[in-house]
């Protein structure tokens, strides 16, 4: 399959589950705010927080089933790995907001930074080494930039014109 092939495929699938992936994004915010801004229940956003969560990661590691599908050999690896590591980032923000909530003490929050450096740095060489092994495995920012659904296709256009 082609890399825009690729794209449509999983373009087709993200759009299945875009409108549960929209409301629990702006839960989170919503969660991650709250947790932030009181003093008394704090603890209850928080809560929220980590259940919102679970759902966006099992949204996203569907999507990265669908997407080892695509590929075979390494590259079906790198494609998990990778896919894995998107929902780590979402729950290791949730985990710096509550966190801080939790008087975490400068120590804690060094060894932090320096972990998120480390999987920083894990996710470019993942994401590098998959362009090398699969040149055609698109990265969830290439579906978001490329997907073209028939609504917003130039086919599509034309047909709401005439």
């Amino acid at each position: 399959m082609t890399k825009q092939e690729r794209i449509q495929a999983l373009g087709q699938y993200r759009e299945k589950h875009q409108r549960s992936s929209l409301w629990l994004t702006m839960a989170l915010i919503f969660f991650n705010s709250f947790t932030l801004g009181f003093e008394d229940f704090w603890w209850v956003w928080g809560i929220g927080s980590l259940l919102v969560s679970i759902g966006l990661v099992r949204i996203m590691l569907r999507e990265g089933k669908k997407a080892m599908t695509l590929t075979t050999g390494r590259g079906e690896l790198l494609t998990k790995r990778l896919y894995g590591m998107y929902p780590l980032w979402m729950v290791w923000v949730t985990a710096a907001v509550i966190f801080s909530r939790l008087g975490v003490p400068i120590i804690g929050w060094m060894v932090y930074g320096v972990c998120s450096v480390m999987l920083g740095w894990h996710h470019y060489t993942t994401r590098r080494q998959l362009e090398h092994v699969d040149p055609n495995q698109p990265t969830r920012n290439d579906i978001s930039r490329f997907y073209r659904s028939y609504e917003r296709s130039t086919y599509g256009n034309e047909r709401n014109t005439n």
